[in-house]
């Protein structure tokens, strides 16, 4: 009684090496080059005297800004999606001063 053994044998593993991916701010997967890409470019952008003035704005109509009690529910989620944004762009300026992917 001999059974056939190769119908237990692993898979050979995959010699192909997979590409690394990270997941970014925007819990889009991408490569870290990419990344590394966007994350200087949002830098380069709010760099000095001219991005500080716009972050400050874009904070102060999105982060800063407190809803009223009673205020439309819609109107709460749109302005919870402008702070997940202002959220992102923050997050992509950090990582970008900081050299991160």
């Amino acid at each position: 009684m001999s059974e056939d053994v190769t119908r237990y044998a692993r898979p050979a593993k995959e010699t192909t090496p997979k590409r690394k991916q990270y997941v970014a701010p925007d819990g889009f997967s991408r490569p870290p080059k990419t990344e590394h890409n966007l994350n200087e470019s949002f830098a380069i952008v709010f760099r000095g005297g001219a991005g500080q003035l716009v972050r400050d704005y874009l904070r102060s109509i999105t982060t800063n800004q407190v809803m009223a009690p009673g205020t439309d529910p819609n109107i709460i989620t749109y302005h919870e999606g402008a702070r997940w944004l202002m959220g992102i762009i923050e997050t992509r300026i950090k990582h970008g001063e900081e050299k991160k992917p």
